[in-house]
Parts: C-alpha cells; structure tokens; sequence
C-alpha cells in the first residue's frame, strides 16, 4: 500500500481521478495510471472499484451531489416562483461553465450505466427533482390531480432540456456572451422566455 493507510486510499484515489477528469475527461482515466500517480500497487484500485466504470461513477456521484447543491442553493435564494426557475436555469450553466468535464461526464455517454449503479441513478433522480419541485410548489403538490402533476413533470422536463442545451453550446463555444454581459445576465436572456412558459397538456384534436 506504500505510504497511504489502507482507509485513505480510496479517496486519494477519487482525488486523482478528480484531476486527471477535470484536466484531460474521461478517456485520460484508467485504474492502471491511478495506481502509478498514487503511488499503490496496481491490484488496489481494484479493491475499492469494480473497474474504470466503479471509479467514474463514484466521481459522477460526487458530481451530481454538488450539481444538485448548486441548484438547490438557487432555489432557495429566490422565493418567487419565475424568479427561481430562471436562477435554476442560470445555476445550471454557471455548473457547466465551472465543471466542462464533470458536466460532459454526468451526462455524456462515458457515465456509467445508471442501472448498474443504483447510487448514481439516485443521485441523478434528485438533482431532476430539484428543478421538478421548483416548478411546483411543495404546497401545492400534494392537491395536485395526475393531469397537473403530468403538467409539472412536463414543465420541469422542458426546463431542464432549454438549460442544458444553452449549456452545451456555450461550453462548447457555440454561443459566447457580449463581453459587456457576464454569463448569468447573459443565461437569463436566454431563459426569459421559455422556463417560465406553461405546458399546454391538452391533446390534439
């Protein structure tokens, strides 16, 4: 084991894979180099991850709990109902912004299969249900009929969707703000419109 006592290697593990995710992505990680930069022997990332995929989950898990604190944080500082979904938008591209490689991993195709690994499917559901109660009010959820809860879910699904997408394009450099704005004011413009617009659920003549 060298010089880390058996209960530390794991998380110096997940540290390195940290750097090395945010400085090269996901194809720079293999458990045979975090064994070399860590200093152990090879067999021991073995004993603490089921492979690179056990390894990239616990890193996404790390990842979606702080997406999810961030957005929570958003939510809670803006008690008004619009103006707290445009803060989720804005907090959504502010993580991407911040995390390229730790927002490409929690909801690229290198992330880990979310049934293989109920933690990561766990923290996956909670951060969409962030954004799912900020739609709809605690209050009012519990009176809500199955129509508007389809409703919410929908509203909260549409939400998601226009905010990941300005995220996408402007930490792939699509999309660059004014260089007289700076990146929330600039999201929010963006979100005006769309994150506060109903979901028409009614169905086609």
């Amino acid at each position: 084991m060298g010089k880390y006592h058996h209960g530390d290697v794991r998380n110096v593990l997940l540290q390195q894979a940290e750097n090395i995710l945010t400085d090269e992505g996901p194809a720079g990680l293999s458990l045979r180099r975090l064994a070399r930069l860590t200093g152990v022997s090879e067999a021991a990332p073995y004993r603490h991850f089921d492979g690179k995929d056990g390894i990239l989950a616990a890193v996404a898990i790390a990842a979606f709990e702080r997406f999810a604190e961030q957005l929570e944080s958003a939510a809670e500082s803006h008690p008004d109902h619009e103006e707290r979904i445009m803060a989720l938008g804005a907090a959504y591209v502010q993580f991407a912004v911040e995390n390229p490689q730790h927002f490409r991993l929690i909801f690229g195709r290198e992330r880990p299969p979310l049934d293989q690994y109920p933690e990561l499917r766990d923290a996956a559901d909670n951060a969409f249900d962030v954004l799912q109660r900020a739609v709809t009010s605690v209050d009012r959820k519990a009176e809500m009929t199955l129509a508007e809860a389809a409703s919410a879910y929908n509203r909260a699904l549409a939400a998601w969707s226009r905010a990941h997408g300005i995220a996408m394009l402007v930490i792939d450099g699509m999309i660059v703000p004014p260089a007289d704005q700076d990146l929330s004011s600039f999201v929010l413009g963006l979100l005006a419109e769309d994150l506060t617009m109903p979901v028409n659920t009614a169905k086609a003549p």
